[in-house]
């Protein structure tokens, strides 16, 4: 009786190859490679196109783990959308996504929360190190009494509204995890 898949189990595994699914290999390798090289040059679309070429041909573990990678931490996935929101907020009170009148301890819980989504060595989406940076400047800045005072004497947007602090401050920015309380009818 034969063992495995067929020619999609011998690319797996190379022991008495045919010629042609020794080619159907070489293809498949030589895909990997170039979408690698695209998504190096930051080609995104090209390397996810590229890394499917590569599984069509030949499935290995190996082009289903980058396909993976690049499906997770590419453009448009929510790894790359939480370090846009870091980046793309207007001040620190965004960063953190907390009021201009929050708590130390909310201050605190905002960071943790944010750092799990952003650090660096969870999320390798571009630019997550500028973003775990921004986040400790903002976490810093507020959480010390003296320094947050200094930073709110300086802010844009010094009068704490919440539609001053720009559009990726609170529930627009989606990082609430939470549904928030709708007032009441009649209320």
């Amino acid at each position: 009786p034969a063992r495995g898949g067929g020619d999609r189990a011998a690319c797996a595994s190379p022991s008495r190859v045919s010629a042609t699914m020794e080619a159907n290999r070489e293809s498949a390798i030589d895909a990997l490679t170039k979408a690698r090289a695209k998504k190096d040059a930051g080609d995104h679309a090209s390397a996810v196109r590229l890394a499917e070429k590569s599984l069509r041909i030949c499935k290995t573990e190996e082009a289903q783990a980058f396909l993976d990678f690049l499906v997770k931490f590419g453009p448009g996935s929510e790894a790359a959308k939480a370090i846009d929101r870091v980046l793309q907020a207007a001040d620190h009170y965004a960063v953190l996504d907390v009021a201009p009148d929050a708590d130390a301890p909310a201050v605190k819980r905002a960071y943790q929360q944010r750092a799990l989504k952003i650090h660096p060595d969870k999320n390798h989406a571009a630019g997550a190190q500028q973003a775990f940076q921004r986040l400790n400047e903002a976490h810093n800045t507020l959480s010390d009494p003296a320094k947050r005072r200094e930073y709110d004497l300086k802010r844009p947007a010094a009068s704490g509204s919440a539609a001053q602090a720009g559009p990726a401050w609170g529930a627009a920015a989606g990082w609430h995890s939470k549904p928030q309380p709708q007032p009441r009818p009649g209320a």
